[in-house]
């Protein structure tokens, strides 16, 4: 292409040369008109080809003028008016072709910069998007830890703990079954569970989940987050009871103690991390609403018997007589005493009378049902709340715990002591409709058996 272009513009010159003298031997006489039309083609010479041809071309050019001289078709004037004019246009090609590359390398040179610019720019826009996108997840990621935070921090009871934080992961991680496995230090795991397809609570009872096995897989696992495909482990998720495709499980600690593991079947693998997100928010909650309940209890429990304070036991009587009289119930109340116990406390000392009442308590406990509620009601006077409970019932439970206390010696460091109990029975609403009438009928019915020569069970 390159030896080309010089062919193309030696073609033109010499095709108006042709015309030219084609015109001269014409009787209309047109050979100028070809001629002059000949330095229009040095106009393209310089972009066409180098100077040397350019040279070649305005010599071969200058001869057939001198010989179109000869022929009488040109003068002198014609020649040099000629020859200027192809110079002056070689002359104007070659300055617009100069302009035309400055102008090129500085466009080039313009665009280069522009599309460094333009990258730079976009470099920096990419820049900022994964800025954005990391701040977007921050984001959520905060979002996430407050709502689940704002939701969490009214629940101060377990329940209420569990339903909040259950239904924010079956919303936000559509899971198909949710389980908090709580440990307690030397006590089997206790695990509770729930299920999307109902608002029911399943409990160890139920066999849901093996919650021993995931414990000990959990420490096996160095206490660290695990995700689990059945398609990679079939044989752990039918050891483990796990009805759904994937399980993952978090331990959850309070300082450096496990304190539980939050688990859920059936949630994907992109929620492994999120999940994660909230563990630690989860773990404080969880401890809050323990240290709540010890708080509560330690307000309504007494610390040497461990059995509910008399306020307590007033409260839960007020709650048992307006429920009553609501459904048209009954129930009873004993009135406890331990027989002789200041002589104890003489003989052998506070320490031991301590002991006495202590293992007392227990036996009271360990006779009853869940419903009744044991309750030391002041000293060594005990009371004793027997929900749905006839006199002629509550007469025989009476009886049963008189046997069961006196029946064995109690060991106070080393020192058998043999005591018993007295009991008075008041049962709602014949002896009584509110709990001061309830309490002055069953006292009064204790100072009875205590008349009678103690360890005796009498009704008012």
């Amino acid at each position: 292409m390159f030896r080309l272009k010089p062919v193309i513009i030696f073609g033109l010159n010499f095709l108006l040369v042709i015309a030219s003298w084609a015109g001269h031997l014409s009787p209309r006489g047109d050979e100028y008109l070809a001629l002059f039309m000949i330095p229009i083609v040095f106009i393209a010479a310089p972009f066409i080809a180098t100077l040397p041809v350019i040279i070649w071309l305005f010599g071969i050019n200058f001869a057939i003028f001198v010989f179109f001289h000869f022929m009488g078709i040109l003068n002198v004037i014609d020649i040099t008016a000629l020859m200027v004019l192809i110079g002056a246009l070689t002359g104007g090609g070659f300055v617009v072709k100069e302009l035309y590359t400055s102008f090129a390398m500085y466009y080039r040179f313009d665009i280069s910069d522009r599309q460094r610019k333009y990258t730079a720019v976009v470099s920096e826009l990419e820049g900022i998007n994964r800025r954005g996108r990391k701040a977007e997840n921050e984001l959520s990621r905060i979002s996430r830890l407050y709502e689940i935070t704002k939701r969490l921090a009214p629940a101060l009871k377990f329940k209420d703990l569990l339903d909040v934080l259950f239904d924010f992961l079956e919303e936000n991680f559509r899971s198909e079954v949710t389980h908090l496995i709580t440990i307690a230090g030397g006590t089997p795991p206790r695990g509770i569970s729930k299920s999307i397809k109902g608002d029911n609570y399943y409990e160890d009872r139920d066999k849901v989940l093996n919650y021993g096995k995931i414990v000990e897989y959990a420490e096996k696992n160095d206490l660290k987050p695990f995700f689990i495909e059945r398609s990679e482990n079939k044989k752990f998720f039918s050891s483990m009871k796990i009805g759904a495709d994937t399980f993952m499980a978090f331990p959850l600690f309070v300082g450096d103690k496990l304190s539980a593991i939050l688990a859920t079947e059936g949630s994907s693998k992109n929620n492994f991390s999120r999940f994660g997100i909230l563990i630690p928010q989860v773990a404080l909650e969880l401890r809050k609403v323990e240290l709540y309940e010890q708080v509560q209890k330690l307000s309504i429990i007494d610390g040497l018997t461990e059995v509910y304070l008399r306020r307590y036991l007033m409260t839960r009587l007020e709650e048992e007589v307006e429920r009553a009289g609501r459904l048209n119930l009954r129930f009873s109340v004993a009135m406890i005493d331990v027989d002789n116990f200041k002589a104890c406390n003489d003989t052998y000392g506070h320490l031991a009378g301590d002991m006495v009442l202590r293992k007392i308590s227990e036996r009271l406990k360990c006779s009853v049902r869940e419903v009744d509620m044991v309750a030391r009601y002041g000293g060594e006077e005990f009371c004793v709340v027997l929900p749905e409970t006839t006199k002629r019932l509550a007469l025989s439970v009476a009886e049963r715990l008189r046997k069961t206390v006196g029946s064995n010696e109690i060991d106070a460091n080393g020192k058998k002591i043999k005591t018993t109990i007295s009991i008075g029975i008041a049962t709602y609403p014949k002896d009584g409709t509110d709990v001061t009438g309830l309490l002055d009928k069953a006292d009064t019915a204790l100072y009875k058996a205590k008349r009678k020569g103690r360890n005796v069970v009498c009704g008012a």
